[in-house]
């Protein structure tokens, strides 16, 4: 039973990257899906699937949590994340299931690692003695971004 000031997340791998993400930004997740690459993304963009009937970015968590460092991979699952635009697909490399987490327990992310990580993590902790980021899904992708990648892939108002 969760306590008092406790939060679900789903929680997943990218490398050695924990994450966690607000349950209640989750749709679903699945097997990877086709991906058309977009041209002038950055580079976490890995491009735009069609999920569900409607086209959505593919975002690798390796390369937006590790910046240019990190050697992307083709992803093992997608994670569908509800965005005021839409949805997201996350790639990631594992799901490892949900988790009751202490809101407490998660501390501001130190400058350092926020510019390491681009900026998309909101906390840092730790889960079963591992680092654990908590991202926030909402921000992945900015408006003028998600405008480019509706219409590269026909499904833009004109």
């Amino acid at each position: 039973m969760p306590r008092q000031g406790s939060r679900c997340f789903l929680v997943v791998r990218a490398q050695e990257w924990m994450c966690a993400l607000p349950l209640e930004e989750v749709e679903e997740t699945m097997r990877p899906l086709p991906v058309a690459p977009v041209s002038a993304a950055p580079s976490f963009v890995r491009g735009v699937c069609v999920m569900r009937g409607t086209p959505a970015p593919v975002v690798s968590l390796t390369t937006l949590l590790g910046g240019g460092l990190a050697q992307a991979s083709d992803g093992r699952r997608f994670v569908s994340l509800r965005v005021p635009e839409g949805r997201v697909a996350l790639e990631v490399d594992e799901v490892r299931g949900l988790r009751w987490l202490e809101e407490g327990s998660l501390e501001a992310v130190p400058p350092l690692l926020q510019a390491t990580a681009t900026g998309h993590l909101q906390h840092l902790g730790s889960l079963d003695g591992r680092l654990l980021a908590v991202l926030g899904a909402s921000r992945l992708l900015p408006e003028e971004l998600w405008g480019r990648l509706e219409k590269s892939s026909g499904q833009g108002g004109a």
